[in-house]
């Protein structure tokens, strides 16, 4: 620890909001579903996993999305937070009654692995299919097999992808001092305390730069950015969200 400070109401034990930086928990949870054979691969098409779905705009494109097209943001689908004219702004998906199908409804406006779109239906997307592979709701999984190993004890996750989390974006709540536990993990290629929680094949893929999500570089649901300091550039890796949320590591 170098410095810390906190503000208003909250201490180091407050949970708070981690928005949109939560998109990489969702990230860290499919590398683990993978590594233990739940999900049999980053390559697996998306539509496989929701037999119990009629869609909207179905085309042989949508048929190709794969879990690694929801994990770097290039899916296809006309989803993209920035442009206020999207079929899936994120504003039309949070009152909606079922955020995974309202995002597979979508219509294609590009083929799978092309341009990087910011789409908040697709860690979402993810984390159902987790659900549904392990058999078990999103935050035990997590608890399990990610949290627990972690030694993290002050969290709140409420995963539930309809209208009923409008307000709340299925967002985690933690503590910074338990988000720094996360991207030590990631910076130390997936190991916990001698143990491997994410594979570190997993974890390099994810900081690998796969798109470009508005202009910045975009890895497995983790952004990928420089800062400038005293005339030397520092790469880094970031989780991000609304309200200057914002974890560098």
């Amino acid at each position: 620890m170098v410095f810390e400070q906190y503000f208003y109401q909250y201490t180091k034990d407050s949970v708070q909001e981690l928005r949109s930086a939560t998109k990489s928990f969702f990230a860290a949870l499919t590398g683990i579903a993978i590594d233990k054979g739940f999900i049999k691969s980053r390559h697996e098409p998306v539509l496989t996993y929701f037999p119990e779905y009629t869609l909207k705009n179905m085309t042989d494109a949508k048929k190709r999305i794969t879990v690694e097209n929801l994990l770097t943001q290039q899916t296809g689908l006309d989803c993209d937070i920035s442009n206020g004219k999207s079929a899936g702004n994120e504003i039309k998906m949070d009152y909606s009654d079922d955020w995974v199908k309202f995002t597979l409804d979508l219509p294609m406006i590009d083929t799978p692995g092309g341009n990087g779109r910011y789409c908040s239906g697709n860690p979402v997307t993810l984390g159902r299919i987790v659900e549904k592979t392990t058999k078990m709701p999103l935050l035990t999984f997590a608890e399990n097999n990610l949290f627990k190993p972690l030694g993290l004890t002050k969290y709140q996750w409420y995963f539930k992808p309809d209208r009923s989390n409008a307000e709340n974006y299925c967002q985690v709540y933690l503590t910074p001092r338990e988000m720094s536990k996360f991207g030590l993990l990631y910076l130390n290629n997936g190991v916990w305390k001698g143990k491997q929680i994410i594979s570190s094949d997993f974890v390099n893929q994810s900081f690998e730069k796969h798109s470009v999500i508005q202009g910045v570089d975009y890895g497995y649901l983790w952004w990928l950015k420089y800062l400038d300091a005293d005339g030397v550039r520092y790469y880094t890796k970031a989780a991000q969200g609304n309200g200057a949320k914002e974890f560098i590591y």
